[in-house]
């Protein structure tokens, strides 16, 4: 084993304690110092990992409770549809026969505005929710002709 000799100075007391279990071990005193080292050593470099791994684990958590808060906040806007879709459904008369067809239509073009109007919100930097929707000459919804910003 390739050995290199390094002098340290140690307090006359801690001197004294290093030789004295150096003799109670059957063991020289650097062997001794030198054990010493690799278990701090080994210590530091075992607490770093745990360190790292504590790091890891709140992160974690933290995206654990964001995604437990987005979960709830889906089931609220799930709930609350169903309550508006069942609230629509019971004040709303059935429609007449004889007009049905031409309800089916308005229906089908009223869909196809309500449809462009989610694409164009879906946009980035646009959002009905931010109030980027106006009423256009028509009397429809449409989103506002504004620059996003970004």
């Amino acid at each position: 084993m390739n050995l290199t000799g390094i002098r340290t100075y140690l307090e006359p007391d801690l001197a004294r304690e290093v030789a004295r279990a150096a003799r109670a071990m059957g063991r020289s005193e650097s062997s001794l110092i030198a054990e010493v080292l690799r278990a701090r050593f080994a210590a530091d470099s075992a607490g770093a990992a745990n360190a790292s791994a504590e790091g890891h684990k709140r992160q974690l958590n933290r995206l654990e409770t964001r995604i437990d808060k987005l979960q709830r906040d889906q089931a609220l806007m799930k709930e609350s549809l169903f309550v508006f879709v069942r609230v629509w459904l019971e004040h709303n008369p059935p429609i007449d026969d004889a007009i049905a067809e031409s309800i089916a239509a308005s229906a089908e073009a009223r869909f196809e505005r309500f449809l462009d109007l989610v694409a164009q919100g879906l946009s980035p930097g646009r959002s009905i929710a931010n109030g980027d929707a106006a009423i256009d000459g028509n009397g429809h919804a449409a989103l506002a002709e504004t620059e996003a910003t970004s």
